[in-house]
């Protein structure tokens, strides 16, 4: 049989970051429920927040079917993508490297990138929804005058525009550090923060039911609605974990159930996402300021104790969060634009500041946090979740794989001309594999067009 080499590279600076993401060493195996927690970790985060309001204001049941649908589409994509990884491959990019060739892995860490670095930009709006509400209610102590947080480009008394250029300098500062990993552990305690909300939304929900006028309350429930644009944008970002999957299941103790690990971490971020949305927007009926609220938390009022403490959990867990994402797409995009050249200092700081000029920027116009986490989802992820996991398996499929030089000029080893054996998947006849992919292609393209609808039709 025919051999040729392979040379491998170490993995790059955001590769390793991504590798630092998984609840295990990179050295080190892990067991399937390692594996499984730590894609569900990686997948369920923040966007809990905004969950509730999105199943309230477009129907708790056109919501689910929604999100079942994207959950199960997102699943089969992710899939294609670790079914082609080898054993020896650093992570997902050098499979497509190996595979479809170096443009397209190119494309994928741009995308990535961008996608990542919008990410970035969401989370600045995240912090300074959760941060407001706490500084609000310190003003309404001292008798000093404050505006909604949904009021836009306020500059007159203190507002979420004002608060925005107070935290710019501080959250600038954590760009600064070069050295992440210290950050990146810290935010792994992000799920104390989780944990403690899904308890909130729970308990929301029991204290809603028991009031007396419920029955009046889930009258005015939504079950159906016919924009589709914010949900489905909302949980394409929320299914979204394609640019970081084959740094998460790469040591997979048993790489044989490495499908059926992602099923199941897929089936619990799906009853997660479930839970909040529905147990969150039943908890919420009633409540005088939801129209104006961008997350769940500005529902209630500011003097809650129980909100102050899942604020300032939230909010921790945020900041840390903050600097991660911008790291990883600042490494991802310039190692495309500068290919294998190591950028100038002046680049990485230029980057930084363009990043947080935006961020500053679209809070101050007070762009809705919904609108951009949908566009990121739905435009930026298209072509991580649809068009290279389908080109690649359709690619592996009907011809036999180029191997190309993956790196250096070190650490030889041989391999066999040949991807993974994934027979079962080949047996599926082509008419049939085709028309579902065309399937998925069609709701990917879909979702993409009513984003761009949305945003010029407002």
């Amino acid at each position: 049989m025919e051999e040729t080499r392979i040379k491998y590279r170490k993995a790059s600076k955001s590769s390793s970051v991504l590798s630092m993401l998984a609840i295990q060493r990179a050295d080190k195996t892990q067991s399937s429920l390692q594996t499984i927690v730590g894609i569900v970790n990686s997948m369920v985060g923040s966007l809990c927040l905004v969950l509730p309001l999105v199943f309230l204001n477009y129907g708790v049941i056109s919501c689910t079917i929604i999100m079942i649908i994207l959950g199960f589409v997102q699943y089969n994509t992710c899939s294609l993508l670790i079914l082609h990884l080898k054993v020896n491959e650093i992570d997902t990019e050098h499979m497509i490297k190996r595979i479809l060739g170096k443009p397209w892995m190119q494309a994928f860490r741009f995308c990535s990138g961008t996608l990542l670095f919008i990410v970035g930009i969401i989370y600045f709006q995240l912090i300074n929804l959760t941060l407001y509400p706490i500084i609000t209610y310190i003003l309404s102590y001292n008798d000093i005058e404050f505006a909604n947080a949904s009021e836009d480009f306020v500059f007159n008394k203190y507002s979420i525009q004002w608060q925005a250029l107070i935290v710019f300098l501080p959250l600038s500062t954590l760009l600064l550090i070069k050295d992440i990993t210290t950050i990146v552990k810290i935010a792994h305690y992000g799920v104390i923060a989780l944990f403690a909300y899904g308890i909130f939304i729970i308990y929301i929900f029991i204290v809603n039911l028991c009031t007396e006028d419920i029955s009046l309350k889930i009258e005015t429930i939504t079950l159906w609605s016919w924009e589709f644009s914010q949900p489905a944008g909302q949980f394409a970002l929320a299914f979204m974990i394609h640019n970081a999957i084959g740094q998460l299941m790469k040591n997979n103790e048993k790489r044989e159930n490495n499908s059926r690990d992602l099923a199941i971490a897929y089936i619990i971020a799906g009853m997660i996402y479930g839970i909040v949305g529905i147990f969150g927007s039943i908890g919420i009926l009633g409540y005088d300021n939801i129209q104006d609220a961008q997350t769940i938390l500005n529902c209630f009022k500011n003097s809650d104790i129980e909100i102050i403490i899942i604020e300032s959990l939230f909010l921790v867990h945020l900041v840390t969060a903050f600097p991660i994402f911008n790291n990883i797409s600042k490494y991802q995009i310039l190692e495309v634009l500068y290919n294998k050249r190591e950028p100038p200092k002046i680049v990485y700081w230029g980057f930084s500041i363009i990043f947080m000029i935006l961020c500053l920027t679209i809070q101050i116009l007070n762009i809705p946090v919904g609108v951009v986490i949908s566009f990121d989802g739905a435009v930026c992820g298209f072509l991580l979740v649809y068009i290279v996991p389908i080109s690649l398996h359709l690619k592996c499929y009907q011809t036999q794989n180029r191997i190309t030089l993956i790196g250096d000029d070190d650490d030889e080893i041989e391999t066999q001309n040949k991807c993974v054996n994934h027979k079962d998947k080949n047996s599926i006849p082509m008419f049939v594999r085709i028309g579902f992919y065309t399937m998925m292609m069609g709701i990917g393209i879909y979702n993409l067009i009513v984003q761009f609808y949305d945003i010029f039709k407002s």
